[in-house]
């Protein structure tokens, strides 16, 4: 599967060929940068849950066209909890919530997660998942969906069954994924837990609905750098 940041560098390179409508840009008057706001699930939810921080930060991508430059910068944020699986301790369940840039070239909306389905973006940044768990099988959809309240309005998130190996056992997962734009933003939040514990789902719901886009108060997220996490640039 394509990490994430390899997701968000191929998928911009769409911009190149956008810029030619911007005026600013093609007569050199003017770089093109796009930063999203980062999004994170409240301190008091975290505080209940008892989800920690696993990793978080920004993703960029750059490229200079001619003499101009162009770049974006996303923000991702991942949470685990270890949960209790036949007597065993395990960090085997999974928060995370990333926003991107809509992205406006002339004033056309340019971004390629932003009409991809749930299916499509779990292809994307399966990875994320791969991540926490061993040999995970590839996401098939249950046909289930759900509603719940997040940032102001209703989102409706799709359930994915997958299957890996605990202790040698075999386990089932359940992945849910919600995409949508607020603040000229493409939102993705994911989780991902054992079916068995029933009990983790609703602590992911809770740290669903709690996201806050931009987050409330000092939470010490660093300046964006459209370069940042980047080697090789597109």
């Amino acid at each position: 599967m394509m990490d994430r940041r390899t997701a968000l560098a191929a998928g911009c390179t769409g911009l190149v060929s956008a810029t030619a409508g911007c005026i600013g840009f093609v007569l050199g008057d003017e770089s093109l940068e796009y930063i999203a706001e980062p999004i994170l699930p409240s301190e008091p939810a975290l505080e209940r849950t008892g989800y920690e921080l696993s990793d978080q930060g920004w993703l960029g991508i750059g490229e200079t066209i001619g003499e101009r430059d162009i770049g974006a910068a996303a923000w991702s944020g991942t949470y685990t909890n270890d949960v209790t699986i036949q007597g065993q301790s395990q960090e085997a369940a999974i928060f995370a919530c990333l926003s991107m840039p809509k992205i406006e070239v002339a004033g056309s909306p340019i971004n390629p997660f932003a009409d991809m389905t749930p299916r499509e973006l779990l292809e994307e940044f399966g990875d994320e998942v791969d991540s926490e768990f061993d040999d995970i099988a590839q996401p098939q959809p249950t046909g289930d969906s759900f509603s719940l309240p997040m940032l102001g309005e209703a989102r409706i998130i799709e359930e994915f069954i997958s299957e890996t190996r605990i202790q040698g056992e075999p386990i089932e997962l359940l992945l849910w994924i919600t995409t949508f734009t607020h603040r000229d933003d493409v939102i993705i939040v994911f989780g991902g837990f054992p079916r068995q514990l029933a009990d983790e789902g609703v602590l992911i719901e809770d740290l669903m609905e709690s996201v806050e886009h931009p987050p409330e108060g000092d939470r010490g997220i660093p300046e964006a750098n459209t370069d940042e996490g980047i080697d090789d640039g597109l």
